[in-house]
This record gives C-alpha cells, sequence and structure tokens, in this order.
C-alpha cells in the first residue's frame, strides 16, 4: 500500500529563495536514491510555514528514506534553510484521485 510522508517545518522568508533553489538537487538526489519515491509536493502554508508531501510506493520504503534521507548531501543542503521541523508523520494511502492506492 502507498504511503504519503507530512513534513511540517519553517523557513525564514528571507531564506525561501535559496531553499526553493536547492529543491531540484533535492528532488533529483531522491529519485536516484530510493526506488520506492513517486511524487514530492512543497506547498506553503503561511509567509513561515511549509508542508512537504511525500508519496512512496510502501510505507516500509518511507520509513527507510527517513532513516536515510540524512546521509544525501542535495538533501541536507535543502533541509538546511528549515529553522524549525514543527511535525513529521507518515500515512497509509487508501484511495487517492490521480490512481488506485
Amino acid at each position: 500500500m502507498r504511503a504519503m510522508e507530512l513534513a511540517r517545518f519553517t523557513v525564514d522568508p528571507s531564506d525561501v529563495e535559496a531553499m526553493l533553489q536547492a529543491r531540484p538537487a533535492m528532488l533529483a538526489a531522491l529519485r536516484e536514491r530510493f526506488a520506492g519515491f513517486e511524487s514530492l509536493r512543497l506547498v506553503r502554508l503561511d509567509e513561515w510555514t511549509w508542508l512537504d508531501v511525500v508519496v512512496w510506493a510502501s510505507r516500509a520504503q518511507a520509513d527507510e528514506a527517513a532513516a536515510k534521507i540524512g546521509e544525501i548531501p542535495q538533501c541536507r543542503a535543502a533541509f538546511a534553510f528549515i529553522k524549525e521541523m514543527v511535525s513529521m508523520e507518515h500515512a497509509e494511502i487508501f484511495f487517492a484521485g490521480d490512481r488506485a492506492a
């Protein structure tokens, strides 16, 4: 069953452009390193607060990635702009409008 990762974090508004510039390299690294990686969406909730919405092929693959992501230089570079990690949750996807879960 597919899984979703929801990571809520804050970024200083003065760092937003640099954080966004680091994202394409992070995305490429996720695709290269983790076979279960399916998609990444970055959404802005307010001036300081952001949410990464990541879809994985399975919960086990999401958990594996969470344990190893800090080892990937491109991910560390993108994460360097995070001021506070507010929350991190994983959930199983039971229904998806884009395709079957």
